[in-house]
């Protein structure tokens, strides 16, 4: 799987798979991040930031993309390692989809679909449908920092940097890249998301990209809630990724001015 130059070439579809990897090759939901990085790496400075890795698929994909691209950037993953936190935010309850309807802040189709998810969970479930149980992953708590270390092993990967713990503890200047040149928000609650732009935005270069994986999420109200109001505050653009036949719901980034 290694060519010259230490550089992994992974080539078909089932070793992505095996190794539960994001094809970042292929048209996929994370177009817009993946994208950003080709484009933009060779005339950007800073490293990259992912917050929620879980098993690492999209970390790994990042990691794999900057190898192929000969960039010299490495790529912070932040996570817990041990699942959601105890206590959740209010914001975080499903009933903030109501809210986020009444107000315009969500369009109909969407809202829709969340509560198409929410009965067929509801449906399945023996157990009460929150935010610790909405994902097939539940509360994420099946992850494994030593499966992915030996992931990281076997590929041959040394620009991935893991900072494990709650992100309120680690997410200071002795563990954090000075500057970011793009960031994948991938951890779902309120709290997470609001700690991660904190510690995230100041250090992000003019340019530099946010991919916010739950921003238009069916299960998390609690990342638009948090990515709404700390931007209120901060010059930006956001940005809808296209949409394409077979969309599970919109995409968005968002770029700071």
């Amino acid at each position: 799987m290694t060519s010259k130059n230490n550089q992994i070439n992974l080539k078909y579809d089932w070793e992505f798979n095996s190794l539960g990897i994001y094809d970042y090759r292929k048209p996929g939901p994370h177009d817009a991040y993946f994208n950003y990085i080709r484009l933009n790496d060779s005339h950007s400075e800073g490293d990259i930031v992912e917050a929620g890795v879980f098993r690492g698929k999209s970390l790994l994909a990042t990691a794999l993309l900057l190898k192929e691209i000969d960039s010299p950037k490495k790529v912070y993953g932040f996570d817990s390692f041990s699942g959601f936190p105890p206590i959740y935010h209010q914001n975080d309850h499903m009933s903030k989809f109501d809210q986020l309807f009444e107000s315009g802040d969500i369009h109909r189709e969407h809202y829709e679909s969340i509560k198409k998810n929410l009965a067929i969970k509801h449906y399945l479930q023996t157990e009460d449908v929150n935010a610790s149980t909405i994902s097939s992953s539940g509360n994420f708590s099946n992850t494994s920092k030593q499966v992915l270390n030996k992931k990281i092993e076997l590929l041959g990967l040394d620009n991935i940097v893991l900072v494990e713990g709650n992100f309120s503890d680690t997410m200071n200047e002795e563990q954090f890249p000075m500057k970011i040149f793009a960031s994948m928000f991938d951890c779902d609650l309120f709290e997470s998301y609001i700690t991660t732009f904190n510690f995230v935005w100041p250090r992000l270069i003019k340019g530099g990209l946010c991919y916010l994986d739950e921003y238009w999420s069916l299960k998390f109200p609690g990342a638009k809630i948090a990515c709404d109001q700390f931007l209120a505050d901060h010059q930006h653009r956001m940005i809808m990724s296209p949409l394409k036949p077979g969309d599970q719901f919109e995409r968005w980034s968002v770029v700071k001015l």
